[in-house]
């Protein structure tokens, strides 16, 4: 059985999408073929890298490759994740088509609502205490994800 290509993508410099990359990787290694994209090129913040490290993974600090990039390499997928906060985010809608137009024709298209880290507010102490929240909200995400297209997970 060939194992399914799985692509998920975020706004800005894809965080978000690199986090359920990692994840994927740990949870169900060799079982899918999976891949992190954003739209902005840079360095993902501190915060989603410390959030990771707490659970024991490293986080890369450049962006993702872009979504612009992986059409242009023809790169072709069976699902595109989109990890687009729908009430936080102003770019969402043109996001969303941009998504569409790379890659709906192509692969399956799932979308999670899941904040941004820029969206977060308050001290230090309380941005990291927001942050737990979302990346265990896309772990969540992966884990039903997975288990609806009949990928079982490693007990570990």
């Amino acid at each position: 059985m060939k194992k399914p290509r799985v692509l998920f993508i975020c706004t800005y410099r894809g965080a978000r999408s690199m986090i359920a990359e990692e994840f994927a990787k740990i949870l169900v290694p060799g079982k899918i073929d999976v891949y992190s994209s954003s739209f902005e090129p840079g360095t993902i913040g501190s915060l989603p890298i410390t959030i990771m490290k707490e659970v024991g993974i490293d986080l890369p600090r450049v962006a993702a490759k872009s979504v612009f990039n992986r059409y242009k390499d023809k790169e072709v997928f069976d699902y595109v994740i989109t990890l687009c906060h729908k009430a936080t985010t102003e770019q969402c809608p043109v996001f969303m088509t941009n998504v569409d137009t790379l890659y709906a024709k192509k692969a399956e298209r799932l979308s999670w609502s899941v904040p941004d880290f820029i969206t977060l507010k308050g001290t230090e102490e309380e941005k990291k205490i927001e942050a737990r929240k979302i990346r265990d909200l896309i772990k969540e995400n992966l884990l039903a994800f997975l288990s609806q297209i009949g990928i079982k997970v490693n007990k570990s």
